[in-house]
């Protein structure tokens, strides 16, 4: 069984668990350009944080403070990250992925916003 990954903000006790998207491995969540784009966004708007990737598999705990039983009550925050990231206008809406019955709602395809851009370089191509 693979391990999975969330990203645990320790200092605003808030987290990121990549919920609706495909993503929870090490190689998923750096390979994918949306939790690539999401975990470096982040990263750079919270500099100075205590924020550390967890596992969902091992008993790891790699802050100071806290346990790992008390970061599954922190709040998710990826639903904020990607409006955000849309609001800015780094990701795009690209039309419906699916329906997911379990959760009872439409899952939007998310791709990195690329307009006139090259999405390896960042070279305008227009």
């Amino acid at each position: 069984m693979s391990v999975g990954y969330e990203l645990v903000n320790q200092t605003k006790k808030e987290r990121i668990t990549f919920a609706h998207l495909p993503v929870s491995t090490q190689n998923e969540i750096t390979g994918h350009p949306v939790s690539a784009t999401m975990v470096c966004w982040y990263l750079m708007n919270n500099i100075g944080d205590d924020i550390q990737f967890v596992s969902d598999t091992y008993d790891d705990w790699p802050f100071r403070s806290g346990q790992r039983k008390d970061y599954l009550a922190y709040p998710d925050r990826t639903d904020a990250v990607i409006a955000a990231l849309v609001q800015k206008g780094v990701l795009q809406e690209d039309g419906l992925l699916c329906l997911d019955k379990d959760e009872m709602r439409m899952k939007t395809n998310l791709i990195p916003y690329t307009s006139g851009r090259c999405v390896t370089s960042g070279w305008i191509t227009e």
